[in-house]
């Protein structure tokens, strides 16, 4: 393993520079101060007067056919002006041109060269004119590249398309004239390239020669692809001899907030694009990601003061006491991310040493006291996380809820992907139950509806038990089970309906409504909703005798749905007695005036439903309104029923069986005070506090309110109100 680590990292050290074949980018604009003989000195942007005056100086520009110069309009076809006719005034140009030549060179991964640019001519294309696919021939001794600058003119048309090892990159300089910036593209001679057809106005560009100036190997695009092929084969046995992810570290930090394949340093992105690539021919999955390196520990004692509240983040580490190395900020892709992926730094495949140098996040906390400072380092470095099928079907087990439904929605856009073990793998966490937790609560599971059906299982939800069954109904969101109903049909619906609700509960009821009105409303499987909803009454009573305690109180949606049922589908005096009696067994004001009666009052027809519930609401409003609260006869208070603070309640059982005293100053040291705070805390009574700060030990002033009778109160104005609304509804 460690000898194909090393092969991998000596492919990856073979990338050099950006690995781009083709730079393309501006510069800021200066007067190149071009003087063109027989013409003068050029004006900017280079208008059609000048064109034209250019292109009499101009000659048809040939082609180099083999060892000819061939003149072909229907292969070439624009004016040049040889090199001899051009010169340029001041050192402006030349500054412009350094400034080029010293922005490729890292681009075109030319750092070890001198290169310098040779200017060979002038082209003036106009309307029309292009140039088909072709490559550079050498004009001259060490040229190994073109560069092409644009002169600010107005024109449309005429891209630079560059084209080499399966990649096309397009330099397009039309927006950059409009912004008088210098635009430029550099490219290898080695690159086939054309110039599409100038369709508007004059496209007017400079052509130098790239020439290296020392005596030494010839500068060559880097072929990613070549390689991509070296790489597979190692790829191939490391994965057959390893059954973990292989963690490839590039050569650069990132911040997770600009952490990006475009974002990438150098080199970093094309050794990325090489291992991406070699683990597609490989037939692995790769994904871009932030390996973490965290170290905290002290700083060298002569760095900080015991006295310094704050601590230099600079400050070099003389101690490490706690590191750890993981794996976060997972770049987004078509492949889902992993989690559960423990590693060693000697897992990793990487050529420098860890936390070595500066961490591109730094932390201190200051003197604490009882320890000295803290200085934390966060080293964040961009990395390509490369394993194979079987790999994957092993990790599959171990993703949260949230990834495993990643993959399962991976595999339904992919299925060409998925193998047999990764199959057996989705099926058995499937009927075993994925791996949810409590946060997990209201995470769609729709994607199984479409792995169901992209696998033409239709047995699935029969085989599974009750308990994982009803989930599953729940967490499929409504749409997705119309598709289901579509595909599993009439029949195998129905048993699935008659399984999720032998052992009833209120999201399956709820769910199972929403569903049956969509059915409804789309008007399928007219059988299929009528018999649900003959079974209706039945489900809420049983929803109604497990509710006892707390009541069974439903939703507005589930109400809607209910009140659309009955008014499109008509059902019995029975049917219409019976779900009244359980909408309206659970007496709660908060269930009554705030969910029942306003989605009463929104249905614009009176059904036979609505109408009893109706009644049966204004019966309870008005038992309301009959009996309005009266404010206590005295301030007599009852003494709670708890088994906590037995000293305290004592303290004050006097206080509270006072027919006439409001007020009551417990003066105690604070630990006292304390206590009898939290006991009047720990229940629901008519005491205020506030703390009197006179005097020593202070003093806990405990004042008797009104509050529960104004609020009595405040309900009772409520219910009155809502009585009259009512009435103006009823029939």
């Amino acid at each position: 393993m460690e000898q194909l680590k090393k092969e991998i990292a000596n492919c990856l050290n073979a990338v050099k520079g950006s690995g781009k074949f083709v730079s393309i980018d501006t510069v800021k604009f200066v007067f190149p101060g071009l003087t063109v003989e027989g013409v003068g000195e050029i004006a900017y942007p280079i208008n059609e007067a000048q064109a034209k005056v250019l292109i009499q100086q101009a000659y048809k520009a040939p082609y180099g056919k083999g060892h000819d110069t061939v003149l072909d309009s229907a292969v070439r076809s624009t004016w040049e002006i040889d090199a001899d006719k051009l010169s340029f005034k001041g050192n402006q140009w030349a500054d412009v041109l350094n400034k080029i030549i010293k922005k490729i060179k890292p681009e075109l991964g030319l750092e070890d060269y001198t290169i310098s640019a040779h200017l060979y001519k002038l082209l003036i294309y106009e309307k029309d004119d292009f140039f088909l696919l072709h490559k550079d021939s050498e004009k001259e001794k060490g040229m190994f590249g073109t560069l092409v600058i644009g002169l600010p003119s107005t024109y449309t048309g005429g891209e630079l398309l560059v084209r080499f090892d399966g990649e096309e990159k397009v330099a397009d300089f039309t927006a950059s004239s409009d912004n008088y910036d210098i635009s430029y593209a550099a490219f290898y001679a080695d690159c086939d390239h054309e110039v599409k057809p100038v369709t508007s106005g004059y496209r007017i560009h400079l052509i130098y020669n790239l020439v290296q100036q020392k005596s030494a190997k010839k500068p060559q695009p880097f072929s990613l692809e070549t390689c991509v092929e070296e790489l597979v084969p190692i790829l191939k046995e490391q994965q057959e001899k390893s059954a973990e992810p292989l963690i490839v570290l590039l050569g650069h930090q990132y911040t997770p907030e600009n952490f990006s394949q475009d974002s990438l340093e150098l080199d970093d992105r094309p050794k990325a694009e090489l291992l991406l690539r070699a683990a597609q021919k490989a037939n692995c999955y790769a994904k871009m990601c932030l390996v973490t390196s965290y170290l905290s520990g002290s700083p060298f004692s002569d760095s900080w003061d015991y006295y310094d509240e704050d601590v230099d983040e600079d400050a070099e580490m003389e101690e490490v006491y706690e590191e750890s190395l993981y794996i976060e900020n997972w770049l987004k892709s078509d492949v889902p991310e992993l989690n559960h992926i423990e590693f060693e730094e000697e897992d990793l495949v990487v050529s420098f040493k860890l936390a070595d140098g500066d961490p591109i996040v730094k932390e201190s906390t200051g003197y604490m006291g009882n320890w000295g400072p803290d200085l934390m380092h966060w080293y964040h470095y961009g990395a390509v996380v490369i394993w194979s099928h079987e790999t994957n079907a092993a990790l599959l087990q171990k993703q949260n809820l949230q990834g495993q439904l990643e993959w399962i929605g991976y595999f339904n856009e992919h299925p060409e992907a998925l193998t047999n073990d990764e199959l057996k793998t989705i099926e058995r966490i499937l009927y075993q139950g994925l791996n949810s937790s409590d946060r997990d609560k209201n995470i769609d599971h729709s994607i199984i509806a479409d792995w169901l059906i992209k696998r033409n299982d239709k047995e699935f939800f029969l085989k599974l038990n009750k308990e994982l069954c009803q989930n599953y109904f729940v967490k499929i969101d409504t749409e997705h089970w119309l598709e289901l109903v579509d595909f599993l049909g009439e029949i195998v619906t129905e048993s699935i309906f008659d399984r999720i609700t032998q052992e009833i509960a209120y999201p399956v009821v709820a769910q199972l409504l929403s569903v049956l009105y969509k059915l409804h409303e789309q008007g399928k499987y007219n059988a299929l909703p009528a018999s649900q909803i003959d079974k209706l009454p039945r489900y809420l009573s049983v929803l109604l005798e497990n509710s006892k305690e707390k009541g069974f109180t439903p939703s507005a949606s589930v109400l809607q749905n209910i009140f659309w049922i009955e008014s499109s589908i008509p059902q019995s005096e029975a049917w219409c007695e019976r779900i009244t009696e359980i909408l309206t067994a659970t007496k709660q004001r908060n269930y009554i005036n705030h969910v029942l009666v306003p989605q009463l009052l929104q249905q614009n027809e009176r059904t036979p439903l609505i109408n009893k519930l109706l009644l049966v609401c204004e019966r309870y409003l008005q038992e309301k309104a009959d009996n309005q609260p009266q404010p206590p006869a005295d301030w007599r208070r009852e003494m709670p029923n708890v088994k906590g603070h037995k000293k305290q309640w004592a303290i004050l059982s006097d206080f509270l069986a006072s027919p006439d005293k409001q007020v009551y100053d417990y003066r105690a040291v604070q630990a006292e005070r304390s206590e009898m705070e939290a006991a009047i805390n720990g229940v629901t009574m008519d005491l205020i506090m506030e703390t009197i700060k006179k005097g020593s030990p202070h003093t806990l002033r405990i004042t008797k309110t009104q509050a529960a009778y104004r609020q009595k109160l405040k309900e009772w104005d409520e219910d009155v109100a809502l009585l009259e609304h009512l009435r103006k509804a009823l029939p």
